[in-house]
């Protein structure tokens, strides 16, 4: 399988080379090359060290190649997609004079990827040891410990086409991008770049023999560029050497050879104890090595131009030469050496520089190209100066003619099938003459032609297609140009669109933030931007391939997001999808917010911050109320600061009796809540928060449970077979029974006293934790009485305590849970509004309510309605049960009602398929019956 990839800052397209690696198997490899004599070696796909180096299984690591490479074979290293190897790799295997081995980095399809290889440690990064007949080309390598490639006891060795970055970054520093031990011989080095470092560039070793050193660049900060040490028949022809505070090229130890067309560049250092040597000379031969090494066409140059101070430019047998002049005097070397330029590594000589045609093209090493493979060049606007035809330029780069391809000489784009040509009106700076070779990218053979004739080409397949143009001057100078052309689908690729609510991992939503998922398109070539709006004024433009994105709504509402996508004819496609952003449920342990005594007909003013309403996306809060001291009957109304009070009722209250419900109200988290006080004399209330609707905070679903009753003390349901004793109570276990799964975070319960001896109250608490209850009904001497209860979760569990002095038997009636199982139900809170004004119900009979459709309630998915219910001024005891239409009618309390008094509580009632509930009279006389719509309960449809 694709091994992780490590994140490693390359400035190349880059493979960094491992010794040892996991891949399907750790035994000894065998080789299996290919055709063509090729191992391969590939870490980004399926990979085994214990296979045969195939193209469908190939190598792991490039150790593991090279321990089975033979004569004749060729090692490609592969990495499509730039992932580095790690480790060092040692090779020991030798190849023939007529078959030698190939080790190559060169990535298929690119003119400049290369593979590298890079061991963070002091050893080389690539050794070759005791091996001959050996070629390493096309590789670059990281190693930030010094060494970069050694050539140990080994000879017939080729480097070319290196890239050697960073060896030994950090100073103080004495290692070498390439090294030569003094065992070697006829090794070849060339067209590489090495640094910038603190390390040598190419060192060799007393002993060694035949080193040619060619065309590379080398830049190092500290130690010398090439330093040849002992060393017979050193050929050092056509580097460019930036070497800011040691010598540039050196020959010592009685080494022989010879030290042409080199630039060596000095810089503007100055001493320090990582610079120590910034005068050295650019140019060095020892005593022992005068008579036998020759010097000429070099160049003595600064880099940072006049500004860069003075520095020796030859030492010669131990006699410094402060320039060419000097030194041509003093000596017969240097014929043709020029000092006093201002020369910038790393680029090809301006136009009439004196680099330029004033080479030896004799010179020993001398290459037929440069560093960048172009070959030498005529430059008809400067006379030649050096030798040869054409005479090479001075340095490892050499001035190339420039040819300029139009921006518009490429296809044009089309729908598919359709023809289309290349123009060939290219200019040669030099005025050559130009021929030109097109890949059109779809498979056909390249097109040739000449220049003024355009070149005609046929697109029958759509798809996106990279034209290569290569124009070649007479001299054999290229330039490629490339372009994508695009041959269009019939019509653009269609664009879709998803939504769904955001959730956690542990199943808690974010009602009102949607995560939208844009799946990549058929054609997706074809596509060039897109972009996604969400329907409240933002928008997000989307990268390729598939894509998740999420957004916060600013407030629950319907919101309709489009993508529009566009290819790149300009032609649209867009995909909607509608997101209901609403609300998800936070449990809070039930605390006292507040208690006031509210005037008649007066308003007492919640802030957010009293309902701990103020945090990120709050709309509505459940509140308990409790009355007490009221002086004539009347009703409370809640309602949103600073909009119009509805005609609804959150409590019905009465003098001498303390009252208790549960409502829902809309809030923002900056604003307040009004408590109206409908009643001719002042009320007490005491109001404390029970949870939050929140649209942007991770939170829990509703789940409305069919109604089914867990406790009654009369019947032994729930495990108490006994009215429960003054002062005293009973454990339920509610999570794992009836549906309600054990790790439900709160309940919903519909909790009566009934049998009453003494008057008293009902107190339901969170099991196990200090603190957390609600008060249930309150109730006098015989009365049954009922509420509804929202009541948090620790271990599934409750505990019922009757506050009474006497006996009561007590029940529980299951009306919902909330959790984070999936397919729970969000909340839409609404402006209270009364739905079902004074209706009479008579005994024993059911009335339909509709609840769906309107006032801020959708027609379809609501699952649960959030009603106040009122049964006013009875003639006789009973009780209300609200369940959901087309259901059967469960034995459970939804509201209890007692000759002469009003009562009102809150109903959060499961709703039937057709949006209604059923409201039904188990009293034996007729009641009055009001209801007030809080909001609704939903499960929207996927989009």
């Amino acid at each position: 399988m694709p091994r992780s990839r490590p994140v490693l800052g390359l400035p190349l397209a880059v493979i960094v080379v491992a010794g040892v690696m996991s891949g399907l198997g750790t035994g000894p490899a065998l080789a299996d090359p290919g055709p063509d004599g090729t191992l391969y070696v590939n870490h980004d796909v399926t990979c085994s060290d214990s296979g045969t180096g195939t193209q469908s299984l190939p190598f792991c690591t490039v150790q593991a190649a090279a321990d089975v490479v033979e004569p004749g074979d060729t090692v490609l290293i592969l990495s499509p997609d730039d992932d580095p190897y790690s480790g060092a790799v040692t090779l020991t295997r030798s190849g023939t004079s007529d078959a030698p081995i190939t080790f190559t980095g060169a990535q298929p399809g690119s003119a400049s990827a290369r593979a590298v290889l890079g061991w963070p440690g002091s050893a080389p990064s690539l050794t070759l040891d005791a091996v001959h007949d050996v070629r390493v080309e096309s590789l670059s390598f990281i190693n930030n410990g010094g060494n970069g490639v050694a050539v140990t006891g080994s000879e017939d060795v080729t480097l070319d086409r290196l890239a050697i970055n960073h060896p030994a970054l950090d100073a103080p520093a004495t290692g070498s991008a390439v090294s030569v031990d003094g065992t070697s011989s006829d090794v070849t080095v060339s067209r590489s770049s090495m640094g910038p470092s603190y390390a040598y560039g190419v060192r060799t070793e007393p002993g060694a023999a035949r080193v040619t050193v060619t065309t590379n660049t080398i830049f190092t900060t500290r130690q010398g560029g090439i330093a040849i040490t002992g060393t017979s028949g050193a050929d050092v022809t056509s580097n460019t050497v930036l070497a800011a505070c040691a010598t540039g090229i050196s020959l010592d130890g009685a080494s022989s050879g010879a030290v042409e067309n080199n630039i060596a560049i000095s810089a503007g250092a100055a001493q320090s104890s990582t610079c120590p040597a910034p005068t050295a000379p650019l140019y060095a031969v020892s005593a022992d090595s005068t008579g036998q090494v020759t010097a000429d066409y070099n160049v003595a140059a600064k880099d940072g131009g006049p500004s860069a101070p003075s520095r020796t430019e030859y030492s010669w047998g131990g006699t410094s030469y402060a320039t060419s002049a000097a030194f041509r005097a003093g000596t017969t070397q240097a014929a043709h050496d020029i000092d006093g330029l201002g020369v910038t590594p790393g680029n090809q000589p301006p136009e009439r520089s004196p680099l330029v045609d004033s080479a030896d093209a004799a010179a020993p090493g001398e290459l037929t190209t440069d560093l960048a493979g172009n070959p030498r060049a005529d430059d008809p606007i400067v006379d030649n100066t050096g030798t040869g035809t054409p005479a090479p330029d001075r340095g490892a780069l050499e001035r190339e003619d420039v040819i300029t391809i139009p921006a518009d000489a490429y296809p044009s784009n089309g729908v598919a099938p359709f023809d289309t040509s290349v123009k060939t009106d290219a200019v040669s700076n030099w005025a050559k003459a130009l021929t030109y070779s097109v890949d059109f990218g779809d498979g056909s053979t390249p097109a040739t032609g000449t220049q003024g004739t355009p070149i005609t080409h046929s697109y029958s397949t759509p798809g996106r297609y990279l034209t290569r143009i290569t124009v070649t001057d007479s001299d054999g100078t290229s330039k490629l140009g490339t372009g994508w052309t695009t041959a269009g689908t019939a019509t653009p690729p269609a664009a879709a669109l998803s939504a769904t609510a955001d959730t956690t991992n542990d199943g808690q939503t974010d009602a009102g933030s949607a995560r939208f998922t844009v799946p990549e398109p058929a054609d997706a070539w074809e596509v060039a931007y897109r972009t996604l709006t969400f329907g409240d004024g933002a928008q997000e433009n989307l990268a390729d391939g598939v894509q998740q994105t999420t957004h916060q709504y600013p407030a629950p509402g319907t919101y309709t997001a489009t993508l529009t996508q566009t290819d790149l004819f300009g032609r649209t496609t867009t995909a909607r999808t509608a997101f209901h952003a609403a609300d998800a449920f936070i449990p809070v342990t039930p605390q006292h917010d507040t208690e006031k005594t509210i005037a008649a007909h007066g308003v007492l003013k919640l802030s957010a911050a009293t309902l701990h309403a103020d945090s990120d996306g709050v709309d509505a809060a459940q509140l308990q109320l409790v009355t007490s001291n009221a002086k004539a009957s009347g009703a409370l109304t809640l309602y949103t600061h600073g909009t119009t009070r509805p005609g609804t009722a959150g409590i019905t209250f009465e003098p001498g009796r303390t009252a208790t419900a549960e409502t829902t109200v809309k809030v923002t988290p900056t604003g307040a809540v009004d408590v109206y006080n409908g009643s001719s004399r002042a009320v007490t209330v005491d109001v404390a928060t029970v949870g939050l609707q929140s649209h942007a905070q991770y939170a829990d679903t509703y789940h409305p449970a069919t109604p089914a009753r867990l406790l009654d003390t009369r019947t032994g349901t729930g495990g108490a077979h006994a009215p429960v004793a003054g002062g005293h109570s009973v454990t339920l276990a509610v999570g794992g029974t009836h549906g309600v799964p054990a790790n439900a975070t709160a309940v919903v319960l519909d909790v009566t006293a009934t049998t009453t001896k003494a008057s008293g109250s009902l107190t339901v608490s969170t099991h196990g934790t200090s603190g957390s209850s609600v008060s249930g009904p309150f109730w006098t001497t015989g009365q049954t009485a009922s509420a509804q209860v929202v009541i948090p979760l620790k271990d599934g569990k409750i505990v019922l305590r009757n506050g009474s002095k006497a006996a009561a038997n007590l029940m529980a009636d299951l009306a919902g849970w909330y959790g984070t199982t999936a397919n729970g139900s969000e909340f839409l809170p609404v402006t209270p509004v009364r739905v079902l004004k004074t209706a009479r119900i008579a005994a024993h009979a059911t009335l339909k309510l509709k609840v769906t459709g309107a006032h801020g309630v959708p027609a379809t998915g609501v699952t649960a309605a959030d009603l106040n219910l009122t049964v006013s001024a009875p003639s006789g005891n009973g009780y209300l049960v609200a369940y959901a239409d087309g259901t059967a009618r469960p034995g459970v309390y939804s509201l209890s009602f007692t000759k002469g008094h009003t009562a009102a509580d809150r109903a959060l009632t499961k709703v039937g398929a057709d949006g209604e509930i059923d409201l039904y009279n188990a009293g034996s006389v007729p009641v009055n019956v009001s209801a007030d719509l809080l909001g609704g309960c939903i499960v929207f449809p996927a989009s």
